[in-house]
């Protein structure tokens, strides 16, 4: 479905945070001028046409809508959206709403999806198409909604490059033309139902591409009995194909390029610029444009970032893990330089053994938790050489470290939960983690 089809219709949107109002602005460009009415808890502040059916006003509110977009946060499970449902009333998304306009006009959109390293890769992606020469936008979950920027994506003909999260993928219609399914762990259980449904909603990615479309997925993926689209379906990060081993990016035996230079840590992010390659190859670009956009390339904010040496220790934040797999994936990442963890959040059961398992073969001396889900981690590290201490709070724990993290040696911020118990999301946490590192350098008054 296209925005145009909405103009005359009595619209509802779920949600009025920035992908709500993105949609309510692209109906107005389109011109839309009836009234628009916005489903949420509480009401938000006023825009011109925009009528507020919150909390119990919403059922009222049913019988002015006959289609509804929903905002990708929004949840499964809340009652306005099971009222619509049992009503018959269509639900579309701004996700569907720009897929479909994209197709009508030719342009070319790289979906990129997975639980951890879609904004690396897919910021990776649209540097190196930019390298290419390709008037690439960057849009969807990693910033800007992209409905905010379709006038000028048109104008510009594309391509798109879409980090897309489980949320947005749950009801997709439309799959992108080239799709780059990262590797999956379990993640947003209680939003999805079960691990089962996270993955599902993930693969719908794929699961309406076209004839003609790509996908690209991670070789060591666990879940290929599942049906996908009519794209052909291509493995990468496996040595027959496109590869990351001993130093160099690799096509089966041809060595391409080497990652001399690299700023980016750890073989998972090597992993993640050959799935960016995968894509850039798909439309029309070369490894050399990669080779170009890795290097002067950091990271991204919260990604294992170095944010400070303070007394000759070296703090990393990594705020942006939420899950057990990608605190693992940060603490392979550090190497011989790790000294300390703190890890910790908000509990939503997962299972912290990759994360264990990481920590025995590592130099890791210590273990900090903070509240409230990996005390299990200690009893998986019980005999192993790694101090599992209660620190009770973030600013205990960063206290705790720089009293006993050696010169030379650093100390990792990957909580490997979510950050709700305590946080508004990933960035509140590593804001307030470095805001307290930054006061371990202040001069004492």
């Amino acid at each position: 479905m296209r925005i145009s089809a909405l103009v005359d219709r009595r619209v509802g949107i779920l949600g009025m945070g920035a992908e709500g109002r993105s949609v309510l602005a692209a109906l107005r460009r389109a011109g839309h001028t009836g009234p628009v009415y916005a489903f949420a808890d509480a009401r938000g502040d006023l825009a011109p046409g925009l009528v507020w059916r919150h909390g119990a006003h919403h059922r009222q509110g049913l019988d002015e809508v006959d289609i509804v977009v929903r905002s990708p946060g929004f949840p499964l499970h809340h009652p306005i959206l099971r009222a619509i449902v049992a009503r018959g009333l269509p639900v579309t998304t701004a996700t569907n709403l720009f897929l479909a306009e994209a197709r009508a006009a030719g342009i070319a959109v790289v979906g990129i999806t997975g639980s951890k390293g879609k904004s690396t890769t897919a910021t990776l992606t649209h540097r190196a198409l930019l390298a290419a020469g390709k008037p690439a936008a960057l849009v969807g979950n990693i910033g800007r909604p992209a409905l905010d920027q379709l006038d000028d994506i048109l104008a510009s003909g594309g391509p798109v490059v879409f980090e897309l999260s489980s949320y947005q993928c749950h009801d997709l219609t439309a799959s992108p033309d080239v799709a780059v399914l990262l590797d999956l762990f379990p993640e947003h259980m209680d939003w999805h139902g079960s691990t089962a449904d996270y993955y599902d909603a993930k693969l719908n990615v794929a699961r309406h591409q076209r004839p003609g479309d790509r996908l690209f997925y991670n070789h060591s993926s666990r879940i290929w009995d599942q049906p996908l689209g009519a794209g052909t379906a291509t493995a990468v990060n496996h040595p027959g194909g496109l590869h990351f081993a001993d130093g160099w990016f690799c096509r089966g035996a041809e060595r391409l390029f080497s990652d001399a230079g690299m700023l980016l840590r750890g073989l998972h992010q090597r992993r993640n610029a050959i799935s960016a390659l995968s894509a850039v190859e798909a439309l029309g670009g070369a490894p050399a444009h990669l080779q170009q956009a890795i290097q002067g390339f950091g990271g991204l904010p919260h990604r294992n970032q170095l944010v400070s040496e303070v007394a000759g220790i070296r703090w990393y934040d990594d705020a942006i893990s939420t899950a057990p797999e990608a605190a693992a994936a940060a603490v392979a990442a550090l190497g011989t330089e790790l000294h300390t963890l703190i890890v910790g959040g908000m509990d939503r059961g997962y299972d912290f053994q990759p994360l264990a398992e990481a920590l025995r073969g590592s130099p890791a001396a210590q273990v900090l938790l903070i509240p409230n889900s990996a005390a299990p981690l200690a009893a998986m590290l019980d005999g192993s050489s790694v101090r599992v201490i209660d620190a009770g709070s973030l600013e205990a724990a960063v206290a705790h470290a720089a009293a006993h993290v050696p010169a030379g040696r650093a100390c990792l911020f990957s909580p490997g939960s979510p950050s709700y118990n305590r946080f508004r999301n990933f960035r509140h946490r590593g804001e307030t983690f470095q805001s307290l590192v930054a006061a371990l350098d202040e001069p004492a008054t």
